[in-house]
């Protein structure tokens, strides 16, 4: 890692995921979890597509690909503020039903305000935001394959997140936030 948008943006990501971790609030009693077997196959995807975020920056492992505009890495590190603000703002946002994991809360409900009221899940399209612009600054071949594997992990654990809501929760009320809120992209208004 040579060039100065790269350095700040992985600095930026590395920051975020250790606060992220180190800062959990407190939350809830979980109630429920859908179990491991459910979990085993997004798990694999995201831990496959963590590790090679965290080598698509070595340059000798994977040389770029294209080379961006100076101007373009710049921006990429607000693409990532962007999506660290989102996710920030989600979590903020849930409180007390906040978990890392896919659970049920101690008073779970569907949360259908504040950023849930433009994706279902937008912890997660904050972190795609996130690893596509470090996959942009990246410009190589690992970091494209980690940015299709982290948004293939994070899409397989919304929908096993969303099978067990609508198991929980009831079917008929998540079904209608479903229907009327995308899962991880906001809908464009017309």
């Amino acid at each position: 890692m040579s060039n100065s948008p790269l350095v700040v943006g992985y600095a930026v990501w590395v920051t975020f995921v250790i606060l992220w971790n180190v800062t959990e609030r407190r939350s809830s009693r979980t109630i429920a979890t859908p179990g491991p077997r459910r979990e085993r196959l997004f798990g694999l995807v995201l831990a496959a597509g963590l590790i090679l975020i965290v080598l698509a920056p070595v340059r000798t492992v994977s040389p770029r690909l294209w080379k961006n505009p100076a101007l373009l890495e710049w921006a990429m590190l607000f693409v990532i503020a962007a999506g660290v603000a989102l996710c920030c703002w989600a979590r903020l946002h849930l409180g007390r039903l906040w978990s890392a994991g896919v659970l049920r809360k101690e008073g779970h409900r569907i949360v259908d305000t504040g950023p849930y009221r433009l994706v279902r899940h937008p912890i997660y399209t904050g972190f795609i935001v996130i690893y596509v612009g470090l996959g942009i600054l990246c410009a190589n071949g690992l970091a494209v394959a980690a940015v299709a594997l982290l948004t293939l992990g994070l899409w397989l654990k919304a929908r096993v997140e969303e099978q067990f809501l609508l198991e929980e929760l009831g079917a008929e009320a998540y079904r209608d936030y479903k229907a009327r809120t995308p899962m991880l992209v906001p809908r464009v208004p017309r």
